[in-house]
């Protein structure tokens, strides 16, 4: 994984179904009349078509957000789900 960017995704397949797993970094912009105010997150989110909504668990360092995007990959293809893209975005 590149240390400059800030998004990867992964799209598993299982049977019929599909699911994606994302690791986004983001800055949370807070501004008021005074000052603006930028906060980094980095998270997790994990779409299953059988949870029904998207689920995001942010995380304190980008290191352990890393680990467990990693983890949750490891432990769907260890119940049977193929990992069809794994990467950067593609855009266009």
């Amino acid at each position: 994984m590149s240390e400059k960017a800030s998004t990867y995704l992964t799209i598993m397949s299982k049977n019929d179904l599909f699911s994606f797993l994302g690791l986004v970094g983001l800055e949370m912009v807070d501004s008021d009349d005074e000052r603006e105010q930028i906060t980094p997150i980095t998270a997790v989110v994990k779409l299953d078509p059988r949870e029904g909504k998207p689920i995001m668990r942010e995380y304190t360092t980008k290191s352990e957000a890393v680990r467990q995007y990693r983890e949750a990959i490891t432990t769907s293809e260890s119940r049977g789900w193929l990992v069809v893209y794994r990467g950067q975005p593609i855009w266009g």
